[in-house]
């Protein structure tokens, strides 16, 4: 027996397994004020186990010990390991990137290839945290391709990462190892998932995440909450494919997986009373995770209202379903379809809970405003406005985004105009309770809202006044007035709220508030242009007021010609009617003297 695997049997195995303890169990209970202390510790035995095995290579005659290379690249594995746990990165790095290239001459061995992979997986991390990403790719493809020929070529079960540095009798068997290294080109693929994310290629990512997800299921290698948090979040990429049929099925998925977390977190009357405080620590992670999945399958139903009002407003379509939309994806694969199915689950009662289909009624819509209603309610639960003020804002402006998608397929006008009065009477709630200095941008986007959805009712009840053939009775006009008054007042708090100091417009608009503004004043002179009366003076006021408000959009425009593209559109009509009012306010002047 060479003279290293004395020392090994001896004293070296036991020494390794003291490490890995401190590493993997000791370590969780360190002290906040010294967090990485058994991994500092074992850190000082690994290097002692390498020099003394390094000492034996130096002394040895007959060349490289092919078994001696390979526990001395698992000992720079294990330090490199530790290094990157400590958030050394560099040291780190250097020792998986020794670890790999000492194995490159039995790469495919049975007792180096998973060592191998995890060494290019570990590197594929670190270049990732370092925003390398098309390098982190580099290291992840080369670690899929090795696995996968290694399957091919080789066949076989491969030992793990531990049992070089481990005593015969405590070898893992070999169902145990295939799982090990099933495992680790898992987490290759989940980091491929990510990479393809970060390089802006999500259906490549989408592809992996879910490849990844299948596999944890089969092997049954999964925590249920974040496995229900990475299905939902797969589910909002087939949205934006518009594959609302895929999309349910990752949801349902999640929601059956997430059923598992709270079976495994149900209180037990036999549970240690002391432990109170982690009871409720766990519950409320529970409902923070229930409530994050219920937020997904809300924003399925808010899409699926949206795509299918853009469908019923494209001539010549009715009654399709999401399936037959011509939803092709970037491989011409029909993505309004069933392709990727986590066959073990059982998810009938849970896909049946909102459709898949085009909606094409009221009575379609409906149904699935009221299941988006209800996952929405059910994330307040959590996201209360006081500790989640983001959070519970997003939450009531998608309630309002509900009620406004409906509307559309709502015949009757004056139901229609009750819908957005519910929108008005939520967000005026939410905006009475925050305060503009702390929350400025939310109290911005919900003054805007409110004003569009007031000149949105302002509309609709001109149009149920048109549709009476008849002049708007005095009643009728003045609701619309008010109704203008109302919208005029939130776009001017809006305007307001953008002003310096001294209360002056800033000579140059913030990017991200230049169309929004620019907008604000092409809507309030339009709005001014609908006010009924029969006081010419007053109308004259009116159109005097509107051509104030294009000017402003006309001469902002003029002074700052790059922010044309901006608001083109409303650019280009704003032009016009600065030069068609000075003729209409003549005329009405004309009329007046007369």
């Amino acid at each position: 027996m060479a003279a290293y695997l004395d020392y090994l049997q001896s004293e070296g195995f036991s020494k390794y397994e003291e490490a890995r303890k401190l590493s993997e169990e000791e370590s969780k209970k360190d002290p906040d004020n010294n967090p990485y202390k058994s991994k500092y510790l074992a850190r000082e035995i690994l290097v002692d186990i390498k020099k003394k095995l390094e000492n034996y290579d130096s002394d040895s005659d007959d060349g490289k010990d092919k078994d001696l290379v390979i526990k001395l690249a698992a000992l720079q594995f294990h330090l490199g390991l530790n290094y990157l746990d400590t958030e050394e990165l560099s040291s780190g790095e250097e020792h998986m990137t020794k670890c790999y290239e000492s194995l490159q001459e039995c790469r495919m061995d049975k007792w180096c290839v998973s060592l191998n992979v995890s060494a290019l997986n570990q590197l594929g991390v670190l270049w990732c945290s370092r925003s390398e990403h098309k390098k982190a790719l580099e290291f992840l493809m080369e670690a899929k391709d090795l696995h996968e020929k290694y399957k091919h070529e080789v066949g076989g079960v491969p030992y793990s990462v531990h049992e070089t540095l481990q005593v015969v009798s405590e070898e893992a068997s070999p169902s145990q190892r295939e799982k090990d290294f099933e495992k680790i080109h898992t987490h290759t693929l989940y980091y491929l998932a990510q990479v393809y994310g970060q390089l802006n290629e999500p259906t490549k990512s989408a592809s992996y995440c879910h490849t990844t997800l299948k596999r944890q299921l089969e092997s049954s290698q999964y925590e249920p909450i974040d496995w229900s948090l990475n299905c939902a979040t797969l589910s909002q990429y087939y949205i934006t494919q518009d594959n609302f049929t895929q999309a349910r099925h990752c949801l349902a998925s999640a929601s059956r997986i997430f059923s598992e977390a709270n079976a495994e977190e149900a209180p037990n009357d036999d549970d240690d009373k002391s432990d109170n405080w982690t009871t409720a620590t766990t519950a409320e992670h529970l409902q923070h995770r229930k409530a994050d999945i219920a937020r997904c399958w809300a924003k399925y139903g808010l899409a699926l209202l949206q795509y299918s009002k853009d469908k019923k407003e494209e001539p010549g379509v009715q009654g399709a379903s999401a399936e037959g939309q011509n939803n092709e994806g970037e491989d011409g694969q029909d993505v309004g379809k069933l392709t990727e199915r986590f066959s073990s689950l059982e998810l009938t009662s849970l896909e049946n809970a909102i459709t898949d289909k085009v909606i094409t009624s009221f009575e379609q819509g409906r149904e699935v405003f009221l299941a988006a209603q209800r996952w929405l309610n059910e994330a307040k639960e959590y996201y209360v406005l006081d500790g989640h003020v983001s959070d519970h804002i997003e939450i009531t402006k998608d309630h309002s985004q509900l009620y406004k998608l409906l509307s559309y397929f709502e015949m009757d006008l004056t139901r229609r105009c009750q819908m957005h009065k519910r929108r008005v009477d939520m967000l005026q709630a939410e905006l009475t309770e925050l305060n503009p200095q702390h929350f400025l941008l939310v109290c911005r986007q919900l003054q805007y809202e409110i004003a569009e959805t007031y000149s949105e009712m302002m509309d609709l009840k001109m149009q149920i006044a048109d549709n009476t053939g008849a002049d708007p009775t005095p009643h009728a006009a003045k609701k619309i007035n008010q109704l203008i008054k109302q919208s005029l007042s939130y776009y001017q708090l809006f305007l307001d709220s953008l002003k310096d100091q001294n209360k002056k417009m800033p000579e140059k608009l913030e990017n991200d508030v230049l169309r929004p503004a620019m907008v604000a004043y092409f809507c309030m002179a339009r709005l001014h242009s609908k006010v009924i009366t029969l006081d010419l003076q007053m109308g004259l006021s009116c159109m005097s007021q509107s051509l104030e408000l294009y000017g402003k959009v006309v001469d902002y425009c003029t002074k700052h010609p790059e922010s044309i593209q901006r608001v083109e559109a409303e650019y280009e009509l704003c032009k016009e009617m600065v030069d068609l009012l000075p003729v209409r306010m003549d005329r009405l002047r004309s009329n007046m003297v007369q």
